[in-house]
């Protein structure tokens, strides 16, 4: 009897180890750490440093962070990190282009009401 409580549980345990230890190991997060570069970097050109400075500097940060978490080995935190600041950079770049919209917006409605005000002087009375 004793060896089959033996055989019940080194069996399983090995098998347990086996399957462990064929398992894939976590990876570094190169492709998310070029995601976020390059979401900053369109956010960098689509004027975030004027329009949504706070949101750029956030994906900024925590891209420094995730290195520091990648010297740690700590890849399950840098990758989180990274896709928050991805997140963080394409709010910035959204935010930049409605900026950027809306500033286009009053420009014309300042034309527009320059142009009423000509026509109205225009006019014979």
């Amino acid at each position: 009897m004793n060896k089959r409580v033996f055989r019940g549980v080194l069996f399983p345990a090995l098998g347990l180890l086996a399957v462990t230890a064929c398992a894939p190991t976590m990876q570094p997060p190169t492709s998310e750490m070029a995601l976020a570069s390059s979401a900053v970097e369109r956010a960098s050109g689509a004027g975030a440093y004027e329009y949504a400075p706070l949101e750029l500097k956030l994906a900024r940060d925590k891209i420094e962070q995730s290195k520091a978490a990648l010297q740690a080995r700590d890849y399950t935190g840098a990758q989180r990190l990274l896709e928050q600041a991805e997140l963080d950079a394409k709010l910035a770049e959204s935010k930049s282009a409605t900026a950027k919209s809306q500033k286009a917006v009053d420009e014309l409605q300042k034309s527009i009401e320059v142009m009423r005000e000509e026509i109205r002087r225009s006019r014979p009375q």
